[in-house]
């Protein structure tokens, strides 16, 4: 297995570091110039202004780089040369796991180093509103505000774990779809559709751009006490308000698209009847 993962890596090698480099170099650079056109009440918001865009696009760079691989060697008649020397669960599950792999590291690396050059390499951020805002300002607000690198940390961990998801979607559509457009396309029109139903639906905390970056609605991820101090401008003191389904907030988007990618396997097996192996 660590043989078949290893060679792998080499077909996938030349994309993934080109990507790798590309997103790295706009995510450092997006994080530490963006933010002078914003108000920020504190250091790592930068970051977070600098990965707005990276978080939109990234469907695309975890799967273009990695996706094509599958559907070349089914169009060309590889798999079929495997089957003496490997079965057909093993070699794509050794596929799978390189795959997932890449991807993890396509968003992890990128988004850590940004976060790092924010932190500690560009120029501080004006902050000095910074002691106006509390909890309500930020999901998990104590460990974005007083340990930001950890935070980060995390964040990247997150996202790279939604960043295999979304690719193992991709690799999914590479197993029974012919049309390579709609292979390395299909996971980011999957979130845009996700996201514009789940809109309509009034649950856009449900989506998986959500899962994402927690940020974008605070509220739900308020597994801390939110409390306005008396005098504050947004109004009077409120006391204490209790977590709101806060971990299925994070859950709810990963729980969709695995549902949605056992329905994709089980209409191409079992009512489409297609084959990997057969193109």
């Amino acid at each position: 297995m660590l043989r078949l993962i290893k060679n792998e890596f080499v077909k996938l090698k030349t994309p993934v570091i080109i990507t790798l480099v590309l997103v790295t170099l706009a995510t450092i650079i997006l994080s530490c110039t963006l933010y002078v056109n914003y108000s920020l009440h504190h250091d790592l918001e930068a970051w977070e202004v600098g990965i707005a865009v990276p978080t939109f696009v990234f469907p695309l760079f975890v799967v273009i780089p990695i996706c094509w691989s599958l559907y070349y060697e089914r169009k060309g008649g590889f798999l079929k040369y495997t089957l003496p020397r490997v079965g057909k669960a093993r070699y794509l599950t050794a596929k799978w796991i390189a795959s997932a792999i890449c991807s993890f590291v396509l968003i992890f690396v990128p988004f850590f180093l940004a976060a790092v050059f924010a932190l500690y390499v560009k120029p501080p951020a004006d902050t000095e509103f910074s002691q106006q805002y509390n909890a309500f300002s930020h999901a998990f607000y104590d460990l974005f505000v007083y340990r930001p690198l950890l935070y980060a940390f995390l964040s990247s961990l997150w996202k790279g774990v939604v960043g295999v998801m979304v690719m193992s979607l991709g690799f999914v559509l590479s197993m029974y779809v012919k049309n390579i457009f709609v292979i390395l396309t299909g996971s980011f029109i999957y979130m845009m559709v996700e996201n514009f139903t789940l809109a309509i639906l009034n649950v856009p905390q449900y989506r998986l751009f959500t899962s994402f970056e927690p940020s974008i609605i605070p509220l739900y991820f308020s597994s801390w006490k939110m409390h306005i101090p008396e005098g504050h401008p947004m109004g009077e003191p409120t006391g204490w308000i209790q977590p709101v389904d806060s971990y299925l907030v994070l859950l709810a988007g990963p729980g969709i698209i695995i549902a949605f990618m056992v329905l994709l396997w089980l209409f191409f097996t079992k009512v489409k009847k297609v084959s990997v192996y057969e193109v």
